[in-house]
């Protein structure tokens, strides 16, 4: 029998759960959620497995916890504790919760690691490099960009470390020929744009990887060699095998072997390589086959910035928004609004706008009407078993009713919950058309229509049926939502776990509940106070916490200095705090800022954060490489007029020399760049 194991990245614990951990956590359970009920429907032994989890070791977390005056298991207990309360309130379906610092772990990551080195995979060598804490992530002199000679991370613009230690590395090498031919595998990595990422790292070589540390104290010790821990990456990516038995479990085959092989890892892009590189290489190391499937999705947004714990205007509290709408409003928002495997934006304005269109205007309505007519014209509100007659057969209400599990289905197994709830939507939309069309209500003026089996007997029968299947095909999506349904129309709720059967399309008869409203309506101006609530700080609020904007690419330092000096220079008249040092204007005047046009845009070799950028001044063309190719593909760059930073000192990074800088808004990550709302010619001062 086919088995479907489904993970979620397992989510570092230096902050509370948010709206991009909610995304991913959703898809993957609405898809668990199909699954489940593919199986139930066709009374196969159920096959499905969903786990999530914390990764809780590492130095950031030994650091946080320090800060804060807490051992770090009290620190992670008390994330832990926010998790499992918003996956609860959530109804996150998963069947194992992973704590990385649990002993059932630490046995598993201690196999793991005698495989690797049992392999001949493993040696001890010495280990003289940087480290970014952030990304817990060894860089290489081409990885960092050099400012004021300080060496910072491109994707956090944060000093690297430097660590000289003895350190066990890994033969990442030995495995290049073997992941290639893994990439021609079809399916394994998507979508293909980020398949062909990887497999560009990989043919641009692969240097062995460090997968130890001795400085740090906080994670699971080397086997017989307790002074150094295991790099927290090999730790948190055995999560996977540890829920299963661990890696020996696997390697037996059986239960844990048949789930293996129908593994599915979902994942955010910053984490692509971890899992699309290194993971399968230890796995083929370890001997143990590689997992079927690795989904890439984008980053969620918030108004065009990528999320982020230090920039209060991306916070998205889930939480505040189910206190208002319930959770399943949410849930449906981040599944259908947005492709997945591509970037989203989310804004308050949207999710109110699918809560009152979709949700209100469409299911709400036809849900209300349905249930409302059916307790005026029908006696008792109970409705006979009426399968649909022939001429019924051809409605467009019928023929999408029993096609809709197939077409939705074939949606969920290739994983496009916004498509699958299309599906849905269509059978929505045709059945409110259907009630337009055949005016249950004037029917109801004839007697002979109000007989049993008459004629408005078998249209509300019909929408009864329509909203039955339609609960069915949203329920891994809104699983609340789908027990209302099926509770107002008198139908037990162990319908919602079962797939749609195909071809079926026929009310089975049931005593229909009261109609209640499942999404009341809010005034304009109470919507308007729900936004007010939902939105975490005030712009000066914002800057209170010491947002600042990100330079993209060169060295970061100076244009971050000159953007902060603008404002400055706006405001030089105010007296109130600021978290900004005062400049003069002459200050602000020795940053030569022009509108540059991007001619041409490629990515920069063995890197899937940088790119390399050509730009017309007017009088030259000018070379900058920068680290934003995590928001902002290449293609899309070209023939957009930025803001560039032209009298920088230019920098050699990844052997390519970047002669300046172009100007981002962010905080630790790149999250928009600064361009012009209008053409000007290439090289116009900026002031």
């Amino acid at each position: 029998m086919s088995r479907f194991f489904i993970t979620t990245p397992i989510y570092y614990v230096n902050a509370a759960p948010h709206l991009g951990t909610f995304y991913s956590t959703v898809v993957a359970d609405a898809l668990a959620r199909f699954h489940r009920a593919c199986d139930r429907r066709d009374g196969r032994a159920e096959g499905t497995f969903f786990v999530t989890g914390l990764d809780e070791h590492g130095q950031k977390i030994e650091r946080m916890a320090r800060e804060k005056g807490l051992e770090p298991q009290t620190y992670c207990d008390g994330i832990a504790d926010k998790f499992l309360a918003m996956w609860s309130r959530a109804e996150i379906s998963y069947d194992d919760f992973i704590r990385t610092t649990s002993p059932r772990h630490h046995k598993a990551v201690n196999e793991m690691w005698r495989r690797l080195l049992a392999a001949g995979d493993l040696y001890l060598g010495d280990y003289d490099g940087l480290y970014c804490v952030g990304c817990e992530e060894w860089k290489t002199e081409d990885d960092v960009i050099t400012e004021g000679g300080e060496k910072l991370c491109p994707i956090h613009l944060r000093p690297v470390e430097r660590v000289k230690e003895k350190n066990y590395f890994f033969r990442l090498g030995r495995y290049a020929d073997r992941l290639l031919e893994l990439y021609d595998r079809p399916g394994f990595v998507q979508p293909d744009a980020r398949r062909n990422e990887v497999a560009e790292f990989v043919r641009g070589g692969l240097r062995d990887i460090s997968v130890s540390r001795q400085s740090v104290k906080w994670g699971i010790p080397v086997p017989n060699d307790p002074g150094h821990v295991i790099y927290v990456w090999v730790d948190a990516l055995t999560n996977y095998l540890t829920v299963l038995g661990g890696p020996e479990a696997v390697a037996a085959g059986g239960r844990a072997g048949a789930l293996w092989a129908g593994s599915h890892h979902i994942i955010a892009k910053d984490i692509l390589r971890f899992h699309a590189v290194y993971w399968p290489a230890f796995l083929m190391s370890a001997g143990l086959p590689v997992p079927a499937k690795v989904f890439c999705h984008g980053y969620l947004t918030v108004k065009g910035q990528k999320i982020s714990k230090s920039i209060p205007a991306t916070r998205v509290d889930p939480n505040q928004i189910a206190d208002a709408l319930g959770m399943d409003p949410l849930r449906y928002f981040v599944l259908r609004e947005y492709t997945f495997g591509g970037d989203g934006d989310f804004t308050y304005e949207a999710l109110l706008q699918r809560y009152e269109s979709d949700l209100g205007n469409d299911l709400g309505n036809l849900l209300n009407r349905t249930v409302s007519m059916v307790h005026r014209y029908v006696p008792g509100g109970t409705l006979a078993p009426h399968p649909p007659s022939p001429a019924e057969s051809t409605e467009e209400v019928v023929v999408l009713g029993r096609n809709a599990g197939r077409v939705a289905g074939e949606h969920w197994q290739a994983f496009s919950p916004s498509l699958a709830i299309e599906a849905a939507w269509k059978l929505v939309r045709a059945a409110n058309r259907y009630v337009d069309g055949r005016k249950p209500w004037e029917l109801a003026k004839s007697p002979a229509n109000l007989e049993p089996g008459g004629a408005l007997a078998g249209v509300l029968a019909n929408c009864c049926e329509a909203l039955r299947i339609v609960a069915q095909l949203v329920a891994p999506a809104m699983p609340e939502v789908a027990r209302r349904i099926l509770e107002q129309l008198g139908r037990p709720f162990e319908e919602a776990e079962r797939w749609p059967t195909d071809d079926v399309f026929g009310w089975p008869g049931g005593t229909l509940g009261p109609a209640t409203p499942l999404f009341p309506r809010f005034e304009p101006a109470a919507k308007a106070d729900l936004i007010e609530r939902w939105m975490p700080s005030t712009p000066a609020e914002a800057l209170a916490t010491g947002a600042s904007p990100v330079v993209a690419g060169g060295t970061a330092g100076a244009g971050a200095s000159a953007s902060a000096g603008a404002g400055a220079g706006a405001n030089s008249g105010t007296t109130g705090p600021t978290p900004f040092g005062i400049i003069d204007k002459v200050d602000f005047d020795r940053a030569e800022l022009r509108a540059a046009r991007v001619l041409a845009c490629e990515r920069v070799p063995k890197t899937d954060k940088l790119l390399k950028l050509t730009l017309d001044l007017g009088t030259e063309q000018r070379t900058v490489v920068s680290g934003i190719a995590g928001v902002y593909p290449p293609e899309t760059l070209v023939g957009r007029t930025v803001v560039y930073l032209a009298n920088l000192k230019p920098a050699k990074i990844r052997g390519v020399l970047s002669q300046g800088m172009i100007l981002a808004a962010g905080d630790a990550e790149v999250l928009a760049l600064l361009t012009l709302d209008r053409d000007v010619p290439p090289g116009t001062p900026i002031r």
